[in-house]
Order: C-alpha cells, then sequence, then structure tokens
C-alpha cells in the first residue's frame, strides 16, 4: 500500500453505574437472571475526528495549528506522525511535511470521500456505546480506550494502543471504492472495507491489545486457537453480528466451513500439521487469504481459525464452568482442545 501505517484512535468515555431493573414478578417466581442481578455501566464514547481537526488547518497558521493537534490529540498525533513518517514536531522540517500532506491531491480526495460517506457517526457512536457496555460486564475492571477516526493512509483498518482505538475511515468506504481498485488491494481485502465491519473489527483489534499472544510453544494449535478466542470474544461482545461479518466470509464460505469441517480437521490431523511450527505453515492456514491453501478454491482464508471457533464453542459448552474472562486468560491450547472434546 502506499504508506505504512498503524492507526491509533481514543475513546473519552464516561460511565454511569445504572441499578438492576428490579421484576418484580420473576423476584417471585425466583427467575431472575444473573445479568438482572449486575449493574451495568453504561459506556459513553465521543468520537473524535482528527481528519477533520487536520484539514481545516490554514497552511498559513501551521505553527499555531501543531501546537493545538499536540495539545488535543497527544498520543495520536505522536502515531499519526510516525505512520505517515512526517517526523517530529521539534524538526524545523515538519510544519512543511505537514502542510505538503494537507495539500496533497491524493490526500484532499480521500478525505473529501470519507466526508461524504460519514458525515457524522451517531450510529457508529452508538454501536460503539453498545459494544464497550457489553465488554465492561464481562470486564468490569479493563479500561475502555478512547476513540479516534483519522486517515491511515489507506493501510490499517484498526489500530489500537493500550489506551486508544483508531479507526481509518479511508479503509471503510466501500469495497466498490475507486481508490481501492487503484491501489490494486486483493479481492478478499476489498470486500470487508464496508461500514458494518467496523465495530467488529475494533472489538477484535481491541481484544488482541488486551490479550496478547503468549505461549511457549508457537505452532499451528495454538495460533489458530489464540485467533478462534478473538472471534469467540467478538461474539460474546457482539452477540447479534452473524458469524459470516466476524470472519469477513460470504455466506457461501461460511456454508463451506460448516460442510467440510471434518475434512478440515482430518486433513491437519492427518498431515500432522496442528503442532506444526513451521512458520510458512502457520501463515498458510491462518493468516488472512483468498482461500486456504491446503483445502480447495472454495474455502476461505482463515478457514482453520473457524474451526478453531467450534473448538473454543466446544470447549466452553463442555465447562460451563469456565467464563469469558477465564477464557481470554488461559495459555494452555492443549488443554482447551483436550477439555473441549470436539468432534467434528
Amino acid at each position: 500500500m502506499r504508506r505504512t501505517s498503524s492507526i491509533a484512535t481514543i475513546i473519552f468515555f464516561t460511565t454511569m453505574v445504572i441499578i438492576s431493573s428490579c421484576q418484580c414478578n420473576r423476584e417471585k417466581k425466583g427467575q431472575i437472571s444473573a445479568t438482572s442481578l449486575v449493574k451495568r455501566t453504561e459506556v459513553k464514547i465521543h468520537i473524535e475526528r482528527f481528519e477533520k481537526d487536520l484539514f481545516s488547518i490554514s497552511p498559513d497558521s501551521m505553527s499555531l495549528a501543531i501546537l493545538n493537534l499536540k495539545a488535543k490529540y497527544g498520543e495520536l498525533f505522536d502515531i499519526f506522525n510516525y505512520a505517515l513518517k512526517l517526523g517530529s514536531p521539534k524538526d524545523p522540517r515538519y510544519p512543511q511535511a505537514l502542510k505538503k500532506f494537507i495539500t496533497d491531491y491524493f490526500e484532499n480526495l480521500s478525505y473529501n470521500k470519507v466526508i461524504d460517506v460519514y458525515p457524522n457517526l451517531d450510529n457508529l457512536t452508538n454501536e460503539l456505546n453498545k459494544a464497550f457496555t457489553t465488554y465492561k460486564e464481562y470486564f468490569p475492571d479493563k479500561r475502555v480506550p478512547r476513540v479516534y477516526t483519522w486517515l491511515s493512509g489507506w493501510n490499517r483498518a484498526v489500530v489500537t494502543s493500550d489506551t486508544i482505538l483508531g479507526i481509518g475511515l479511508d479503509l471503510f468506504l466501500g469495497r466498490n471504492c475507486e481508490f481501492y481498485t487503484e491501489l490494486q488491494l486483493a479481492k478478499y481485502i476489498r470486500y470487508t472495507l464496508q461500514r458494518e465491519y467496523i465495530v467488529p473489527e475494533c472489538i477484535k483489534t481491541w481484544a488482541i491489545t488486551q490479550f496478547e499472544f503468549k505461549d511457549s510453544a508457537y505452532n499451528v494449535l495454538s495460533k489458530m486457537l489464540y485467533e478462534a478466542k478473538i472471534q469467540f470474544f467478538a461474539k460474546k461482545i457482539l452477540p447479534d453480528t452473524p458469524d459470516s461479518l466476524l470472519f469477513g466470509f460470504t455466506t457461501n464460505q461460511v456454508k463451506w466451513c460448516d460442510n467440510n469441517r471434518e475434512q478440515m480437521w482430518t486433513y491437519l490431523v492427518e498431515h500432522k500439521m496442528l503442532f506444526s511450527t513451521d512458520l510458512m505453515t502457520i501463515k498458510k492456514l491462518v493468516d488472512p487469504a483468498p482461500f486456504t491453501l491446503y483445502f480447495t478454491k472454495e474455502s476461505p482464508g482463515q478457514a482453520t481459525v473457524w474451526l478453531g471457533y467450534k473448538i473454543i464453542e466446544a470447549y466452553m459448552n463442555n465447562n460451563k464452568e469456565i467464563k469469558l474472562p477465564q477464557l481470554m486468560e488461559e495459555k494452555d491450547y492443549q488443554k482447551i482442545l483436550r477439555k473441549s472434546n470436539f468432534k467434528p
């Protein structure tokens, strides 16, 4: 892609403790649900639009604008400069570098398209409020990120740090956006560059930040089950989201996975791939791709992650005492497989 970028956007939030609703009739019948006994922490998100402030700068007032951006956006501003390779604001050449960026013809085309597609973010804000409210129910002691939007340089859709979450709106302009064609992005990549993928990608990327991959045995099994845990986490936070949207699969690809789970599992076992530590094998089985190389061309890339997702489901169904926080902290992937009693 044109630039190597890593996005970071930040959530400013306030929390409100709401007293659980008292359903008197159900109490009398002893039918109170577990969630009704838990106080909900309603998350309120305010999304800061870095790209709007950036492209409203007058080229004649760069020095003051730089100070204002630094004061308002802090870490995001630092990440922006690093990702776009603009240098340090302390460098005397920096104002000219920033001026060149905001007056660039193609960057302005991108910005205008973003504003056209996303004149406001009300719906996105509401969806993130709901998602992170659910997140706080599962993880009351975890922080919620601050959220920003910006232009990512057509590189990374969502990136996080420990405290911020960044949404590159230039990578959610619709799979048929002319920019993606000109950039020669592969079809399987363009497929998820849609509005409806923003929140699932935010939740999954935040999960990766909060629950990093750590395992002494880096092999196919551990990597596929780690990625599957991230998908399972997203499903719990976004329970109404279909699997096709969570995985970025077409409906037919989901059906293919469901119809071929036994064949996939048999192939991995018979070819002794589950415990392979070969980096290329892991990459071919777990990384995004137009299809999974070891299976048919009708398979989606990351079909093994979908298979791992079914293992995680079986593990949780067969071990009811284990809750989502415990699952996300579990790093013994052979134990997960063994206790799942997975039978494809």
